[in-house]
C-alpha cells in the first residue's frame, strides 16, 4: 500500500532539466508535424498532459488541441475509425494501402489538430503507428501524441526515464526543501537522501523531500510510503553519509594536524600496527591521531573532543554502520567551527 499524495506536478515540469528536455522532445515533433508516443509513469501522466496542451495552445495558435482517451480495444484500423469519426468524418480509408496510419497522413485528415491520445491499456502496434504516419506525413498532415504508461515500452518510444538523472532529482527535491528549517548543508543532504530513495519518481522525491526526511528518518518514510523496505533506507542513508561526512571528517584531520604540527612532529617517525611507517604529521590518518595523539594527551580539550567524535563515526562509517541525528549534527557543526 502507498499512500503519496498525489498533487499537481507542475513545478516539476518546468524546472528540472530532464523533464524539460522531455517535454521539448515532444514539442519539437509539434513543431514538425509529427507522430509522437510518450512513456512517462501514472502518476506524471495527468500532469504532463495538463503542461503540454498549455504549451501547444500558447506556441501554436493554429492547432486545435484535443485530447483522445483510446481504451486499448481492438487493432490500429479499429482505432483509425474511432478516431477520424470523431476529428476527421470525411476520412475514407483506402485499403491499397497497408496501413491505416499511412493513409490519414497522406490524406492530410487532421490537419489543424494536435491530438492527445491517452492509452489506457497497452496496444501492441504503437510504435509501427508512429512510423507509418511519420514517413507520409507532411507540413499540414496534424499532429499525433500517444501518452503511454505501460510497462516494458517498445524501444522507439520517448521515454521520460532517458531524460533523468539523479542530479534531476536531487535538484527537485532541492528546491521544495526551499522553505523548510534546514541549514543549507542539511538541506542538501535531504535532497540527496530523497533522491537516492526515489530513484525517477517525481511523485517520490515530493513526498519526501521534507524536513522530516531529515529529523525523523525511516519513521517518516513509513508514514509515506508504509511498505518500504528500511535495508534500502539504511543503504541510501549511509551512502549519503560518506558522500557528505567523509570531506568534513578529513578536514577536520587537516586542521588538526595543523593546529598541532609541532607537538605531532615529536613523536614521530613511528611504525602503526600494520607496518607502516609515519615520518611526517601528514601521513597520519584519524586512527593514528587517535592512538598516538591521545595516548600522549597531545591535544586541547576540544580538539580531542572533536577528534573522538570524528574517529568513531569513521569507525562506524566503514563498518557499514549509520551515524544517529545527533552525531551527524555534530559532525555537520564541525564545518562551521
Amino acid at each position: 500500500m502507498q499512500i503519496l499524495n498525489y498533487e499537481e506536478l507542475d513545478s516539476w515540469w518546468y524546472t528540472v532539466p530532464g523533464a524539460r528536455r522531455f517535454s521539448g522532445e515532444i514539442m519539437d515533433a509539434v513543431n514538425k508535424n509529427c507522430a509522437v508516443a510518450a512513456h512517462l509513469p501514472q502518476e506524471d501522466e495527468s500532469g504532463f498532459i495538463q503542461i503540454l496542451t498549455e504549451n501547444i495552445q500558447r506556441k501554436f495558435i493554429s492547432l486545435t488541441v484535443e485530447r483522445f482517451d483510446f481504451d486499448g480495444a481492438g487493432d490500429s484500423e479499429d482505432f483509425v475509425d474511432i478516431l477520424t469519426r470523431q476529428f476527421a468524418p470525411n476520412f475514407r480509408r483506402d485499403f491499397t494501402k497497408d496501413s491505416p496510419f499511412e493513409d490519414l497522413a497522406q490524406q492530410n485528415s487532421l490537419a489543424g489538430y494536435a491530438i492527445i491520445i491517452r492509452l489506457e491499456k497497452k496496444v501492441s502496434w504503437l510504435a509501427a503507428a508512429v512510423t507509418d504516419f511519420n514517413r507520409n506525413v507532411n507540413s499540414e498532415g496534424g499532429v499525433l501524441i500517444f501518452v503511454t504508461t505501460e510497462e516494458n515500452p517498445p524501444p522507439n518510444i520517448t521515454r521520460l526515464s532517458d531524460f533523468l538523472t539523479p542530479y534531476d532529482i536531487q535538484f527537485f527535491a532541492f528546491n521544495l526543501l526551499e522553505n523548510a528549517r534546514l541549514t543549507s548543508q542539511q538541506k542538501l543532504y535531504t535532497a540527496t537522501l530523497a533522491a537516492k530513495l526515489a530513484k525517477k519518481s517525481a511523485l517520490m522525491a515530493k513526498n519526501l523531500a521534507k524536513a522530516e526526511l531529515y529529523t525523523l528518518g525511516f519513521d517518516f518514510v513509513k508514514s509515506v510510503l508504509p511498505q518500504f523496505d528500511e535495508k534500502i533506507f539504511n543503504r541510501a542513508v549511509w551512502e549519503c553519509q560518506m558522500q557528505f561526512l567523509l570531506p568534513i571528517l578529513e578536514n577536520l584531520r587537516s586542521r588538526i594536524i595543523e593546529k598541532n604540527f609541532l607537538q605531532l612532529e615529536r613523536i614521530l617517525p613511528v611504525t602503526d600496527e600494520f607496518g607502516r611507517i609515519l615520518e611526517e604529521p601528514y601521513d597520519m590518518e584519524l586512527r593514528h591521531l587517535h592512538y598516538y595523539g591521545g595516548s600522549r594527551q597531545l591535544f586541547q580539550y576540544s580538539d580531542w573532543e572533536n577528534l573522538e567524535l570524528a574517529y568513531n563515526a569513521r569507525n562506524d562509517l566503514s563498518h557499514l554502520r549509520i551515524l544517529e541525528l545527533s552525531s551527524l549534527e555534530k559532525i555537520f557543526n564541525l564545518e562551521d567551527s
